[in-house]
């Protein structure tokens, strides 16, 4: 049992409560808990009925990378977190090519996992699960993760022991040194084994945001670790960095994986002076990519973007939010200023990169699948009941 270290005069009605109801409570989970201040205390309260949701997933190379004779099989262990009955997010780094995959449970219980989808530039990868259906983790509103904020990180690589570390927001927006171009959340907690592929909970024990990797505690936000690394040793003091993605995107990018393998980026086509401040109204254009749907809508270098489906704009990382919440498709309007006229125009959103998505089974395959497994367990099955039957029509024994 690990030991629970608690800073002085921290101990709050409600913390005691939940210390009771771990230590009574059968089979519950052994947790590591960072030390507590009055204001972190009831973090803990929605913890405990979220553990069933954050499962350990296997995974084992497959029959043309296995290793030769006589060595031993490397397999890769990780944290996944039920987002719906049957599906359950992870890390990329889980999705090896060809692999066989697991769902361990709590209650002794093994599901085969299948990849739906995996996007390497997120770190996020969708798996489909067999059998009956999971808890999912209750869903809180994107804006309940802000800086300054209290989490609860769940991790699970030990399937009935979750590791439960208290961690708090720095900071949102975007990393340089991070290859996803989205809304980073970074939290300073305890990085375990596994820590990759957890949730991030709320006070009220509600799925905030899923963590994705690392970075450097230090202030130069060059050195981070490379997404997908193994997870450190553990450390039980305060001081790593966990990058986390809020739920609002990892829903856009669970969306994506489920419908086409692969997530789906929109692309504008203009280059813009980023980390400076606007001194007025709108964002000047530098540059436009050649054939790319800004080109297309007609919009120049040197004209002056003034408003975004209607909304002002006044830098260019607003500029960039919009567009990271559109889909290829999409229209976009724009409200421009060219030398003295101001006008609108409309362009139609292309994929910002080509990736080929995963292939996707169809609703014929994926039953096709179901019933070949189910007759070979009916085969398995019938040749046992066919060597007992032997058995009893033979000479009765003496």
């Amino acid at each position: 049992m690990p030991v629970i270290r608690i800073r002085p005069h921290s101990v709050t009605p409600a913390f005691l409560a939940l210390l009771a109801l771990v230590a009574l409570a059968p089979h519950a989970p052994a947790a590591s808990i960072l030390p507590l201040r009055s204001e972190e205390a009831t973090l803990l309260i929605g913890v405990d009925s979220a553990r069933t949701s954050v499962v350990t997933m296997v995974a084992l190379p497959g029959k043309e990378t296995r290793p030769r004779a006589g060595q031993p099989v490397r397999r890769l262990i990780g944290t996944a977190v039920v987002l719906s009955p049957y599906r359950v997010l992870t890390t990329a780094s889980m999705a090896i090519s060809g692999g066989r995959f697991n769902v361990l449970l709590g209650d002794g219980l093994k599901r085969e996992a299948r990849v739906r989808g995996v996007d390497r530039q997120s770190n996020v990868a969708l798996f489909s699960i067999e059998g009956s259906p999971l808890t999912p983790l209750r869903q809180a509103s994107p804006q309940s993760i802000a800086a300054g904020s209290w989490v609860a990180v769940i991790s699970n690589v030990n399937v009935t022991r979750p590791q439960i570390s208290l961690g708090q927001v720095l900071g949102r927006g975007e990393r340089v040194d991070f290859p996803y171009s989205g809304d980073i959340v970074e939290i300073e907690s305890s990085a375990y084994p596994g820590t990759s592929g957890g949730a991030v909970l709320n006070e009220l024990g509600e799925w905030v945001a899923l963590v994705v990797g690392r970075a450097s505690p230090s202030s130069d936000r060059g050195a981070t670790a490379p997404v997908g690394a193994p997870d450190p040793e553990p450390r039980k003091e305060p001081g790593d960095i966990l990058i986390a993605l809020p739920i609002d995107q990892i829903q856009h990018i669970a969306e994506d994986l489920e419908q086409f393998g692969s997530v789906r980026r929109a692309f504008l086509g203009i280059q813009m002076r980023r980390g400076v401040l606007a001194e007025s109204l709108g964002v000047v254009v530098e540059g436009v990519v050649p054939d790319s749907p800004a080109a297309k809508a007609g919009v120049k270098v040197g004209d002056r973007i003034l408003a975004m489906e209607g909304t002002p704009v006044h830098t260019s990382e607003e500029i960039t939010s919009l567009v990271r919440t559109m889909r290829p498709g999409d229209e976009l309007e724009m409200t421009l200023s060219r030398s003295a006229d101001i006008f609108p125009v409309h362009a139609v959103l292309e994929g910002a990169v080509s990736v080929p998505s995963m292939p996707h089974p169809s609703p014929r395959d994926e039953e096709l699948e179901q019933l070949k497994k189910n007759l070979h367990k009916l085969e398995s099955e019938t040749k046992k009941v066919e060597g007992r039957i032997k058995e009893l029509e033979g000479p009765p024994p003496r």
